[in-house]
């Protein structure tokens, strides 16, 4: 199930340029931007520019601590189709900028990155090539330098690409995509259901459908 819902040097960059007192201020995060009071770390920010690779560098929850402090809180997720629960650590939860990491070891010392996640409308996380929430699917055509398939609209594995051995495929790079529009025009009833869709088809050309959800395994 996780392999459907299915490192970063910036990181380590910045860690190698704070102090251990600068790290222990992390915790002073503002909601929606990566900040401090320690100036070494809001420059730091500003340097990374919210790289969603550069997540991935975090085998374990208490590593996620060390950094955002108060940022990271213990959370439930819930798998599709009612099949479970599990837990997870999400970073600046509530907010625009929020992750979830999900971890191989969930239930005693949370570690082992299985993935992380980041959904919705807006983030200023955005991966290496610039995917990012909103990302159109013209736009994931040329990133991923060929058509893709994605999975019809409308349940609850809807909407996911296969990048069908382009370029993103050895990225570990899962996206969900939906119409950009709250309300779908009669027009577009054929992107429904579980049936696959190619990218460069008419119907999916012209609605151009947007990325509401970005999952990234460690490479």
């Amino acid at each position: 199930m996780r392999k459907f819902i299915l490192c970063a040097i910036v990181f380590v960059v910045v860690w190698s340029c704070t102090t251990r007192k600068e790290q222990s201020e992390a915790g002073a995060v503002s909601q929606d931007t990566i900040h401090s009071d320690s100036a070494g770390i809001r420059e730091a920010a500003v340097a990374v520019n919210f790289p969603l690779d550069s997540l991935l560098s975090f085998q374990s929850e208490e590593a996620l601590k060390n950094i955002f402090g108060a940022n990271v809180k213990r959370s439930t997720g819930y798998y599709p189709e009612g099949m479970g629960e599990y837990q997870n650590t999400l970073l600046f939860p509530g907010t625009r900028n929020e992750v979830e990491f999900v971890w191989e070891d969930d239930t005693v010392a949370f570690k082992g990155l299985a993935y992380i996640q980041v959904d919705g409308e807006q983030t200023d996380w955005k991966t290496k090539e610039g995917i990012t929430l909103g990302t159109r699917l013209k736009e994931l055509e040329k990133l991923n330098q060929k058509p893709f398939t994605f999975s019809g609209f409308g349940w609850d594995y809807g909407g996911i690409a296969s990048w069908d051995d382009g370029h993103l495929e050895a990225r570990k790079i899962t996206v969900g995509l939906e119409y950009p529009d709250e309300t779908m025009p009669q027009e577009f009833d054929d992107l429904l259901g579980d049936h696959d869709i190619k990218s460069n088809s008419d119907l999916a050309q012209k609605a151009n459908p947007v990325v509401v959800r970005i999952t990234m395994n460690p490479l």
